[in-house]
Protein backbone atom coordinates (compact mmCIF):
# COMPACT_ATOMS: atom_id res chain seq x y z
CA UNK A 1 0.00 0.00 0.00
CA UNK A 2 0.88 3.71 -0.87
CA UNK A 3 0.98 6.23 1.78
CA UNK A 4 -0.50 9.65 1.11
CA UNK A 5 -1.36 12.85 2.99
CA UNK A 6 -4.71 14.09 2.15
CA UNK A 7 -5.63 17.29 0.35
CA UNK A 8 -6.79 20.56 1.92
CA UNK A 9 -10.42 21.08 1.81
CA UNK A 10 -12.55 24.02 2.90
CA UNK A 11 -13.17 24.04 6.30
CA UNK A 12 -16.83 22.62 6.92
CA UNK A 13 -18.58 22.35 10.51
CA UNK A 14 -21.36 20.34 11.64
CA UNK A 15 -23.15 20.32 14.99
CA UNK A 16 -24.97 17.16 17.33
CA UNK A 17 -26.78 18.40 20.19
CA UNK A 18 -27.74 15.33 22.47
CA UNK A 19 -28.94 13.57 25.98
CA UNK A 20 -30.76 10.86 27.03
CA UNK A 21 -34.06 11.63 25.17
CA UNK A 22 -33.04 14.12 22.38
CA UNK A 23 -30.63 14.61 19.17
CA UNK A 24 -30.63 17.76 17.23
CA UNK A 25 -28.07 18.05 14.26
CA UNK A 26 -27.28 21.41 12.65
CA UNK A 27 -25.11 22.55 9.84
CA UNK A 28 -23.10 25.11 11.38
CA UNK A 29 -21.96 28.62 8.98
CA UNK A 30 -20.83 31.02 11.08
CA UNK A 31 -19.44 30.79 14.70
CA UNK A 32 -21.95 33.10 16.40
CA UNK A 33 -24.46 29.70 16.04
CA UNK A 34 -22.35 28.18 18.11
CA UNK A 35 -22.80 30.92 21.47
CA UNK A 36 -25.75 29.78 22.38
CA UNK A 37 -25.15 26.23 22.70
CA UNK A 38 -22.24 27.06 25.47
CA UNK A 39 -24.07 28.35 28.02
CA UNK A 40 -26.76 24.96 28.11
CA UNK A 41 -26.05 22.30 29.65
CA UNK A 42 -26.82 19.82 26.67
CA UNK A 43 -23.85 17.79 25.48
CA UNK A 44 -22.86 18.68 21.83
CA UNK A 45 -19.97 17.10 19.14
CA UNK A 46 -19.08 19.87 16.91
CA UNK A 47 -17.04 18.46 14.23
CA UNK A 48 -14.99 20.72 11.85
CA UNK A 49 -13.86 19.45 8.50
CA UNK A 50 -11.01 21.42 6.56
CA UNK A 51 -8.07 23.59 8.40
CA UNK A 52 -7.27 26.04 5.82
CA UNK A 53 -9.57 29.20 7.49
CA UNK A 54 -7.36 30.29 10.22
CA UNK A 55 -9.69 33.33 11.48
CA UNK A 56 -12.52 30.55 11.80
CA UNK A 57 -9.86 28.48 14.05
CA UNK A 58 -9.22 31.63 16.02
CA UNK A 59 -12.88 32.00 16.30
CA UNK A 60 -13.40 28.73 17.59
CA UNK A 61 -10.12 29.09 19.88
CA UNK A 62 -11.43 32.00 21.35
CA UNK A 63 -14.87 31.12 21.75
CA UNK A 64 -13.89 27.68 23.82
CA UNK A 65 -10.89 29.13 25.40
CA UNK A 66 -8.92 27.13 24.33
CA UNK A 67 -5.08 27.50 24.62
CA UNK A 68 -3.11 28.72 22.57
CA UNK A 69 -0.54 26.52 22.06
CA UNK A 70 -2.73 23.74 21.82
CA UNK A 71 -4.52 25.62 18.57
CA UNK A 72 -1.10 25.64 17.81
CA UNK A 73 -1.01 21.56 17.75
CA UNK A 74 -4.31 21.37 16.17
CA UNK A 75 -3.24 22.94 12.71
CA UNK A 76 0.12 22.11 12.63
CA UNK A 77 -0.77 18.13 11.26
CA UNK A 78 2.59 16.61 11.72
CA UNK A 79 2.27 16.31 15.17
CA UNK A 80 2.79 12.73 17.26
CA UNK A 81 -0.49 11.09 18.86
CA UNK A 82 -0.35 12.79 22.28
CA UNK A 83 -2.54 14.25 25.58
CA UNK A 84 -2.49 17.58 26.93
CA UNK A 85 -4.25 18.10 30.08
CA UNK A 86 -5.62 22.15 30.60
CA UNK A 87 -7.54 23.57 33.41
CA UNK A 88 -10.98 22.89 32.08
CA UNK A 89 -10.48 20.72 28.71
CA UNK A 90 -8.34 17.81 27.53
CA UNK A 91 -6.68 17.58 24.18
CA UNK A 92 -6.02 14.34 22.46
CA UNK A 93 -4.08 14.37 19.10
CA UNK A 94 -4.13 11.15 16.91
CA UNK A 95 -3.62 9.53 13.67
CA UNK A 96 -6.85 7.91 11.62
CA UNK A 97 -5.30 6.10 9.01
CA UNK A 98 -7.94 4.82 5.67
CA UNK A 99 -8.52 3.66 2.84
CA UNK A 100 -11.05 5.00 0.34
CA UNK A 101 -13.12 2.58 -1.65
CA UNK A 102 -10.91 -0.34 -0.65
CA UNK A 103 -7.68 1.29 -3.00
CA UNK A 104 -4.08 0.73 -2.16
CA UNK A 105 -3.15 3.88 -0.88
CA UNK A 106 -3.08 4.66 2.61
CA UNK A 107 -4.74 8.16 3.60
CA UNK A 108 -3.18 9.25 7.05
CA UNK A 109 -4.78 12.12 8.99
CA UNK A 110 -4.64 14.06 12.30
CA UNK A 111 -7.74 13.81 14.17
CA UNK A 112 -7.63 16.47 17.71
CA UNK A 113 -9.69 16.05 20.13
CA UNK A 114 -10.53 18.57 22.50
CA UNK A 115 -13.39 18.11 25.47
CA UNK A 116 -14.72 19.84 27.89
CA UNK A 117 -17.57 19.71 30.59
CA UNK A 118 -20.05 19.47 27.98
CA UNK A 119 -18.76 19.62 24.88
CA UNK A 120 -16.31 17.80 22.35
CA UNK A 121 -14.89 19.11 19.53
CA UNK A 122 -13.46 17.02 16.60
CA UNK A 123 -10.61 18.44 13.94
CA UNK A 124 -9.87 16.66 10.98
CA UNK A 125 -8.11 17.35 7.80
CA UNK A 126 -11.12 16.83 5.19
CA UNK A 127 -14.76 15.82 5.33
CA UNK A 128 -13.91 12.38 4.55
CA UNK A 129 -13.89 10.44 8.23
CA UNK A 130 -14.73 6.88 9.75
CA UNK A 131 -17.07 8.05 12.02
CA UNK A 132 -20.37 7.13 10.41
CA UNK A 133 -20.62 4.29 13.09
CA UNK A 134 -20.20 6.87 15.89
CA UNK A 135 -23.59 9.04 14.10
CA UNK A 136 -25.28 5.85 13.78
CA UNK A 137 -24.83 5.13 17.24
CA UNK A 138 -25.85 8.41 18.63
CA UNK A 139 -29.01 7.64 16.43
CA UNK A 140 -29.70 5.29 19.21
CA UNK A 141 -31.60 6.52 22.07
CA UNK A 142 -30.54 3.69 24.15
CA UNK A 143 -27.44 3.61 24.03
CA UNK A 144 -24.45 5.10 26.59
CA UNK A 145 -23.44 7.64 24.31
CA UNK A 146 -26.12 9.56 25.03
CA UNK A 147 -26.24 8.75 28.84
CA UNK A 148 -22.62 9.06 29.10
CA UNK A 149 -20.32 12.08 29.27
CA UNK A 150 -18.50 13.79 26.83
CA UNK A 151 -15.41 11.92 27.96
CA UNK A 152 -17.25 8.51 26.86
CA UNK A 153 -18.03 10.31 24.00
CA UNK A 154 -14.40 10.83 22.89
CA UNK A 155 -13.40 7.47 24.24
CA UNK A 156 -15.72 5.91 21.33
CA UNK A 157 -14.23 8.57 18.33
CA UNK A 158 -10.56 7.50 19.74
CA UNK A 159 -12.03 4.03 19.77
CA UNK A 160 -13.16 3.81 15.78
CA UNK A 161 -9.80 5.28 14.95
CA UNK A 162 -7.87 2.72 16.80
CA UNK A 163 -10.09 -0.23 15.81
CA UNK A 164 -9.42 1.05 12.04
CA UNK A 165 -5.71 -0.09 12.63
CA UNK A 166 -7.34 -3.72 12.81
CA UNK A 167 -8.74 -3.25 9.46
CA UNK A 168 -5.33 -1.89 7.91
CA UNK A 169 -3.41 -4.44 9.24
CA UNK A 170 -5.96 -7.20 8.27
CA UNK A 171 -6.09 -5.70 4.36
CA UNK A 172 -1.78 -5.88 4.88
CA UNK A 173 -1.94 -9.56 6.06
CA UNK A 174 -3.98 -10.75 3.07
CA UNK A 175 -1.89 -8.88 0.67
CA UNK A 176 1.02 -10.66 2.50
CA UNK A 177 -0.67 -14.06 2.17
CA UNK A 178 -1.49 -13.51 -1.67
CA UNK A 179 2.07 -12.58 -2.51
CA UNK A 180 3.23 -15.61 -0.31
CA UNK A 181 0.77 -17.81 -2.86
CA UNK A 182 2.26 -15.67 -5.66
CA UNK A 183 6.02 -16.43 -5.07
CA UNK A 184 6.11 -20.06 -3.98
CA UNK A 185 3.65 -20.76 -6.98
CA UNK A 186 6.86 -18.47 -8.90
CA UNK A 187 4.72 -15.73 -10.17
CA UNK A 188 7.36 -14.21 -12.42
CA UNK A 189 5.37 -10.64 -12.05
CA UNK A 190 5.95 -10.54 -8.62
CA UNK A 191 8.32 -7.70 -7.37
CA UNK A 192 10.50 -7.32 -4.20
CA UNK A 193 9.43 -3.35 -4.26
CA UNK A 194 5.81 -5.23 -3.74
CA UNK A 195 6.92 -6.79 -0.91
CA UNK A 196 8.37 -3.40 0.57
CA UNK A 197 5.55 -1.37 -0.18
CA UNK A 198 3.61 -3.51 2.58
CA UNK A 199 6.60 -3.54 4.94
CA UNK A 200 6.20 0.53 4.74
CA UNK A 201 2.19 0.37 5.14
CA UNK A 202 3.37 -1.79 8.48
CA UNK A 203 6.00 1.36 9.69
CA UNK A 204 3.07 3.90 9.31
CA UNK A 205 0.92 2.09 11.37
CA UNK A 206 3.76 1.33 13.82
CA UNK A 207 4.96 4.69 13.83
CA UNK A 208 1.45 5.81 14.95
CA UNK A 209 0.20 3.18 17.34
CA UNK A 210 3.41 3.36 20.03
CA UNK A 211 2.76 6.95 20.66
CA UNK A 212 -0.96 6.28 20.65
CA UNK A 213 -0.45 3.53 23.05
CA UNK A 214 1.59 6.01 25.55
CA UNK A 215 -1.07 8.37 25.18
CA UNK A 216 -3.87 5.95 26.23
CA UNK A 217 -1.73 5.13 28.92
CA UNK A 218 -1.35 8.67 29.92
CA UNK A 219 -5.18 9.09 29.55
CA UNK A 220 -6.07 6.03 31.54
CA UNK A 221 -4.03 7.36 34.63
CA UNK A 222 -4.92 11.09 34.46
CA UNK A 223 -6.60 12.61 37.53
CA UNK A 224 -8.41 15.62 35.33
CA UNK A 225 -12.14 15.81 36.97
CA UNK A 226 -13.31 15.64 33.12
CA UNK A 227 -12.78 12.14 33.03
CA UNK A 228 -15.16 9.84 35.04
CA UNK A 229 -14.21 6.81 37.28
CA UNK A 230 -17.38 4.90 35.24
CA UNK A 231 -15.20 5.44 31.77
CA UNK A 232 -11.75 4.50 33.32
CA UNK A 233 -12.47 0.62 32.03
CA UNK A 234 -13.36 1.67 28.76
CA UNK A 235 -9.81 3.34 28.37
CA UNK A 236 -8.24 0.64 29.71
CA UNK A 237 -10.18 -1.68 27.01
CA UNK A 238 -8.64 0.77 24.40
CA UNK A 239 -5.74 0.54 25.80
CA UNK A 240 -5.40 -3.43 25.81
CA UNK A 241 -6.52 -2.97 21.97
CA UNK A 242 -3.19 -0.91 21.27
CA UNK A 243 -1.10 -3.21 22.84
CA UNK A 244 -2.76 -5.98 20.74
CA UNK A 245 -2.29 -4.29 17.78
CA UNK A 246 1.17 -3.77 18.64
CA UNK A 247 1.51 -7.74 19.02
CA UNK A 248 0.15 -7.94 15.72
CA UNK A 249 2.64 -5.50 13.78
CA UNK A 250 5.47 -8.05 15.13
CA UNK A 251 4.26 -10.69 13.66
CA UNK A 252 3.25 -9.17 9.99
CA UNK A 253 6.79 -7.85 10.50
CA UNK A 254 7.76 -11.46 11.29
CA UNK A 255 5.78 -12.33 8.09
CA UNK A 256 7.32 -9.25 5.37
CA UNK A 257 10.73 -10.48 6.53
CA UNK A 258 10.14 -14.13 6.27
CA UNK A 259 8.30 -13.18 3.03
CA UNK A 260 11.39 -11.49 1.73
CA UNK A 261 13.41 -14.49 2.36
CA UNK A 262 11.32 -17.16 0.36
CA UNK A 263 11.75 -14.64 -2.56
CA UNK A 264 15.62 -14.19 -2.16
CA UNK A 265 15.45 -17.84 -2.23
CA UNK A 266 13.10 -18.32 -5.24
CA UNK A 267 15.86 -15.99 -7.18
CA UNK A 268 18.42 -18.15 -5.93
CA UNK A 269 16.92 -21.47 -7.42
CA UNK A 270 16.08 -19.81 -10.23
CA UNK A 271 19.52 -18.73 -10.85
CA UNK A 272 21.11 -22.23 -9.72
CA UNK A 273 18.71 -23.91 -12.24
CA UNK A 274 19.83 -21.60 -14.98
CA UNK A 275 23.60 -22.45 -14.25
CA UNK A 276 23.25 -25.69 -13.89
CA UNK A 277 21.67 -26.19 -17.38
CA UNK A 278 24.75 -23.70 -18.35
CA UNK A 279 27.49 -26.32 -16.82
CA UNK A 280 25.43 -29.28 -18.45
CA UNK A 281 25.37 -27.58 -22.01
CA UNK A 282 29.51 -27.05 -21.54
CA UNK A 283 30.55 -30.07 -19.98
CA UNK A 284 28.90 -31.73 -22.97
CA UNK A 285 30.88 -29.41 -25.58
CA UNK A 286 33.89 -29.75 -23.52
CA UNK A 287 34.75 -33.35 -25.24
CA UNK A 288 33.29 -32.43 -28.69
CA UNK A 289 35.72 -29.30 -28.64
CA UNK A 290 38.98 -31.20 -28.45
CA UNK A 291 38.11 -33.78 -30.51
CA UNK A 292 37.14 -30.81 -33.32
CA UNK A 293 40.45 -29.31 -31.75
CA UNK A 294 42.55 -32.49 -32.56
CA UNK A 295 41.45 -32.71 -36.21
CA UNK A 296 41.71 -29.02 -36.81
CA UNK A 297 45.48 -29.14 -35.87
CA UNK A 298 47.53 -28.75 -39.49
CA UNK A 299 49.90 -31.53 -39.00
CA UNK A 300 51.09 -33.48 -42.84
CA UNK A 301 50.95 -36.92 -41.54
CA UNK A 302 47.17 -37.13 -39.71
CA UNK A 303 45.70 -40.71 -40.86
CA UNK A 304 42.50 -40.32 -40.38
CA UNK A 305 42.67 -36.89 -42.65
CA UNK A 306 42.86 -39.01 -45.74
CA UNK A 307 40.42 -41.50 -44.63
CA UNK A 308 37.67 -42.36 -46.94
CA UNK A 309 34.58 -42.50 -43.83
CA UNK A 310 36.92 -40.05 -41.36
CA UNK A 311 34.54 -36.89 -41.91
CA UNK A 312 31.33 -39.54 -41.04
CA UNK A 313 33.51 -41.32 -38.39
CA UNK A 314 33.86 -37.84 -36.51
CA UNK A 315 30.33 -37.03 -36.95
CA UNK A 316 29.58 -40.42 -35.16
CA UNK A 317 32.64 -40.18 -32.48
CA UNK A 318 30.32 -36.59 -31.99
CA UNK A 319 27.11 -37.88 -31.76
CA UNK A 320 27.77 -40.90 -29.79
CA UNK A 321 29.63 -38.55 -26.85
CA UNK A 322 27.25 -36.24 -26.79
CA UNK A 323 24.56 -38.88 -26.68
CA UNK A 324 26.51 -40.69 -23.52
CA UNK A 325 26.86 -37.92 -21.58
CA UNK A 326 23.34 -37.18 -22.20
CA UNK A 327 21.93 -40.74 -20.38
CA UNK A 328 24.59 -40.52 -17.97
CA UNK A 329 23.05 -36.90 -16.86
CA UNK A 330 19.69 -38.21 -17.22
CA UNK A 331 20.53 -40.82 -14.77
CA UNK A 332 22.29 -38.83 -12.06
CA UNK A 333 18.86 -36.33 -11.82
CA UNK A 334 20.79 -33.86 -12.83
CA UNK A 335 17.26 -32.57 -15.27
Amino acid sequence: MEISEPQNQPTLMDLYVFGEDFLEKYLIKDTKEIEPFLHQERKFWLNISGLEDLSLLEEIRVLFDIHILAMEDIKNNHQRPKLEEFEHLILVVSKMIYTKDHITELEVEQVSLVFGKNFVISFQETPFDIFDQIRARLENPKGKMRKMGTDYFTYTLLDAIVDQYYTILEMVGEKIEELEDQIISQNKNIKLSDIYLQRKSLLEVKRNVWPTREMISAWRKSESPLLKRKTVPFINDLYEHSVEIIENLEIQRESITTLVEIFISNISLKQNEVMKTLTIIATIFIPLTFIAGVYGMNFDYMPELSWKYGYISIWILFLGTTLSMVVYFKRKHWF
